[in-house]
């Protein structure tokens, strides 16, 4: 009986072995495919200006005038924190919507939405979007759509100059206000920011 399982005591740890390193090879190579499938299919990291088309590209222009002199809305206008001030100051009362064109969640609206109820109130609004990706969907309507020049941060990492621009806009990290969307600005200064623009008055 010794003998007979002896074959057995003899091949059935390198079976195991080989059969454990199998699994691993495969579990790595899945998560490899993975992987790669998602740095194809994921936006939001970076600037994503590469998931343009070249016709998109030709509309995106740096601001060189006053942005309450834009008039044509076809374009995406890349805009520094100056020139944001500089409209602000102009302007009574203003909101600043820092815009994200695929965000789903409840809090996140049309650009249009928000120019006609803050007109109403009697705010002026600045749209300023910090991804080109889906930016434009909102190209061609009766308001400029502004972007972040992240070339002024020296870096395409979203989260990275976003946060700069914020703090450079606002006197304050995103972190402080909750990552809030909109931003209220009364003679030129900044008020507050709310994650829901109902809660302007």
């Amino acid at each position: 009986m010794a003998m007979g399982c002896l074959p057995l005591l003899f091949y059935s740890p390198p079976f195991i072995i080989l059969s454990s390193i199998m699994k691993h090879y495969f579990t790595l190579a899945t998560l490899a495919f993975c992987l790669l499938l998602s740095a194809c299919s994921i936006s939001g990291i970076f600037t994503d200006y590469n998931q343009l088309t070249q016709e998109e590209k030709e509309k995106v222009v740096k601001c060189t005038e006053d942005i309450s002199k834009i008039n044509d809305f076809n374009k995406l206008y890349v805009v520094n924190v100056a020139q944001i001030k500089q409209f602000i100051t102009e302007k009574q009362n203003v909101v600043v919507y820092s815009y994200v064109p695929f965000c789903t969640s409840k809090n996140c609206i049309s650009p249009k939405t928000l120019i006609d109820d803050m007109k109403a109130k009697g705010y002026s609004t600045l749209i300023v979007s910090d991804t080109y990706a889906d930016a434009f969907i909102s190209v061609g309507s009766n308001f400029p759509l502004l972007m972040i020049d992240n070339t002024v941060y020296k870096t395409k990492l979203r989260g990275k100059y976003t946060e700069l621009f914020h703090k450079d806009l606002l006197g304050v990290p995103l972190k402080s206000i909750n990552y809030a969307s909109y931003h209220l600005f009364q003679n030129g200064k900044y008020v507050k920011s709310y994650q829901n623009y109902k809660e302007i008055e």
